[in-house]
């Protein structure tokens, strides 16, 4: 392009500078001829120049071009080895992809079996627990039933444990007087039998000689006829029991037949005639004897007996 410009140019010039002299004689003819072979020449030289440039510049350019080539040869075996190695992961991945498809299929299908079978489980359970729960309610129904009736036996029972008391709280007033009125009597018994024998004595001392001689020898029986005779001396107060045994009598009683011990062991000490407050040692046996009536099973009378023995011999 930049040639075809050149030789253009040339022409161009060329053409004004013989148009520029239209009219010349012959010998300038002889002279443009000269200039024209001479422009034709330059224009040859110009032109070989051009060419020889463009031969250079079309050397260079095969030679970039061939280097381009050999780079872009390059890059593209080198896009080849990469597009190679991709799709070789990309096979990789597609493989790795459907072997997890595979496998998130198979565990899939195995949970949704045992999600199946738990479920099924699961109902069979709550079928189990509703029969249960039904079972239950009519065991809770008969359970209140029979407590309800327990309570009222129970209430039944106090009721006669309080009857029973009461009648026992009588019946030891009864002994209480009857035993006051026998202790009266006994104590009139005495002071007749002092007196039947103050009176032997008195009899047996009277001599012939009449009863001046009687009062002068006994003096003490007339001082003791003038005065009241004194009643005997009372016998020795009994020991009594320490509070401390009624306790652990209380205690042994309520682990053995329950919460109703303590109102048996009252019942049965009014029954003696005694009051916990003062009961006599003496008496220990026989109110071990009667509580321990009140226990079914020979096993723990026994072992309770014994129990409370030991504590007695300690106290």
């Amino acid at each position: 392009m930049k040639m075809y410009d050149s030789l253009k140019d040339v022409v161009q010039e060329s053409l004004q500078r013989s148009k520029a002299n239209p009219t010349a004689p012959g010998g300038a003819k002889g002279y443009n001829a000269s200039m024209l072979n001479d422009a034709v020449e330059e224009l040859e030289k110009f032109v070989a120049d051009r060419i020889g440039r463009l031969k250079a510049a079309v050397r260079e350019s095969a030679a970039v071009l061939a280097s381009e080539a050999q780079h872009a040869e390059q890059v593209i075996d080198g896009l080849k080895t990469n597009i190679a190695a991709l799709e070789t992961k990309l096979r990789q991945s597609e493989d790795t992809s459907r072997s997890k498809e595979v496998a998130k299929q198979k565990t899939e299908e195995e949970l949704t079996v045992k999600i199946q079978a738990l479920a099924a489980k699961l109902r069979e359970t709550e079928k189990i627990v509703r029969e249960k729960d039904v079972i239950i309610q009519g065991l809770e129904q008969n359970t209140n039933i029979r407590i309800h009736d327990l309570e009222n036996q129970l209430k039944a029972k106090e009721m006669l444990l309080v009857s029973r008391s009461r009648e026992v709280i009588d019946l030891k007033s009864q002994m209480n007087r009857l035993k006051n009125g026998i202790k009266e009597m006994s104590s009139f018994f005495n002071q007749s039998e002092v007196l039947r024998t103050v009176d032997g004595q008195d009899n047996s001392a009277v001599s012939p000689k009449g009863d001046a001689k009687t009062r002068e020898e006994n003096p003490a029986s007339a001082r003791t006829r003038g005065k009241p005779i004194a009643s005997p001396a009372p016998a020795a107060a009994q020991e009594d029991v320490s509070p401390e045994f009624f306790k652990h009598l209380t205690i042994e009683l309520t682990q053995t037949i329950g919460p109703m011990a303590s109102l048996i062991v009252r019942d049965h000490v009014n029954a003696l005639g005694e009051t916990v407050e003062n009961f006599p040692k003496v008496r220990v046996k026989e109110l071990l004897d009667t509580v321990s009536a009140e226990i079914s099973d020979e096993k723990f009378k026994n072992g309770f007996r014994e129990r409370l023995s030991q504590i007695d011999r300690e106290l």
